[in-house]
């Protein structure tokens, strides 16, 4: 068996004598074999060290650290040498190593040796990471994309279509479809577990599907010129997420819980038919954001503030119950409550400007924002209406239709 993975090899006794080994996985073959006296060995060879070394493995493994291998990690802990191999690839790849050295798989070609270690001239394959298609005739139609891509840009070639054989890329760090022509992207996104970046700008897309992505790992997510009306709340779960660009568009509001973007700091807006922006958004702490562009609406509406008159929202049982569950701070997983509360936990809850919290109940009404309170630095109006859900006629009299400080 020869598979193509990323190792780093440590050796145990170095730190004894004040010295450290590389610690960058590099590029390396590996070829396990059994001999006829039925002994298996392990070859590694490098495209720095094409001679190779041998490991022998039948009772020669003091640990195995298989943990993570349904991460694609494995680490063999040898007696001699002294020795540590940390192995980075595929799952499958690491699963079948792990199964070979415990024994669990016979699939090994008695009496062949390795054939880098007889051979100099062999090269280690090393697997493509990187691709770029920027015309049409560089587009692989008959063949598949490389299984091994952190990084694939696909732009300007005019794609209608989003390819679902990119689903397929279960190592993709950085996805660019920007400048092409598509119109709908598909509900099985969040399968691009290691996503980080996701361009999409200069498309026709008008709906984001409500299961778009949902990993903690995305920072960059770009979305401009293209036709979208409204922005699911699943945004809101991308707790990594740094920066959100959706100007260009025609969306007219924004998420309720899009205060829930902790980490957001760049967020564009620009030439957007949005008219107010959403309560939470007092509660972001942004780098810079471009709301340039947008028909805000300038109301100097005032009203009998007669506590008496006002409706304050009556909160439902589910109110109730996701209020209790945030103010406690209960951890919770699918099994332990209904999925109608955690969806409901995160799209329904906000916070009063007097800091309470309010989970669809209180008093619904507008206010104003200076943006410069909530980023560093702003393109466009400076003070824009907000809407504001008010816990009591108190905080009534103090918010509604003012500027809040």
């Amino acid at each position: 068996m020869q598979v193509n993975c990323k190792v780093n090899v440590v050796n145990r006794l170095l730190p004894s004598t004040g010295k450290s080994g590389p610690s960058r996985l590099a590029w390396s073959s590996i070829t396990l074999t059994e001999n006829k006296s039925s002994v298996i060995e392990l070859a590694l060879a490098t495209s720095r060290n094409k001679a190779g070394m041998k490991y022998r493995v039948t009772n020669n493994i003091e640990q195995i650290f298989s943990k993570f291998v349904s991460q694609g990690k494995l680490t063999l802990r040898f007696r001699e040498p002294a020795h540590d191999l940390c192995l980075s690839g595929e799952v499958k790849q690491m699963e079948k190593i792990l199964a070979i050295i415990k024994g669990e798989d016979v699939q090994l070609k008695k009496g062949i040796l390795c054939p880098i270690l007889s051979n100099s001239t062999n090269k280690v394959v090393i697997p493509k990471t990187k691709l770029s298609i920027l015309s049409r005739a560089d587009y692989p139609v008959t063949t598949s994309f490389p299984e091994t891509l952190t990084y694939l840009k696909i732009s300007g070639i005019a794609l209608k279509k989003f390819d679902r054989r990119l689903l397929h890329l279960k190592l993709l760090e950085i996805l660019d479809l920007s400048n092409n022509q598509i119109t709908v992207l598909p509900e099985t996104m969040h399968n691009l577990s290691r996503l980080k970046q996701l361009h999409l700008s200069n498309n026709e897309i008008k709906i984001l599907p409500e299961t778009f992505i949902n990993s903690a790992r995305v920072i960059c997510l770009d979305m401009s010129h293209n036709q979208l009306m409204t922005i699911p709340s699943c945004i809101c779960r991308l707790s990594g997420l740094q920066i959100l660009k959706v100007d260009h568009n025609k969306l007219r509001c924004l998420p309720s819980t899009i205060s829930k973007l902790k980490n957001l700091r760049t967020l564009t807006l620009s030439c957007n038919q949005i008219r107010i922006l959403p309560e939470s958004f007092q509660a972001l702490a942004l780098d810079h954001i471009d709301v340039f562009g947008n028909p805000f609406e300038n109301s100097s509406q005032e009203i009998p503030l007669n506590p008496g008159s006002l409706t304050i929202r009556v909160a439902t049982l589910l109110a109730i119950s996701a209020k209790s569950t945030i103010k406690f701070k209960l951890k919770y997983t699918e099994e332990d409550i209904p999925y109608t509360l955690i969806t409901y936990l995160h799209e329904s809850s906000t916070i009063c400007p007097c800091g309470k919290l309010c989970v669809d109940d209180g008093i619904l009404s507008d206010g104003k924002i200076n943006l410069l309170k909530v980023s560093g630095s702003v393109s466009g109006d400076k003070i824009v209406p907000v809407k504001m859900m008010l816990c009591t006629a108190t905080c009534f009299q103090r918010f509604a239709f003012k500027l809040i400080s």
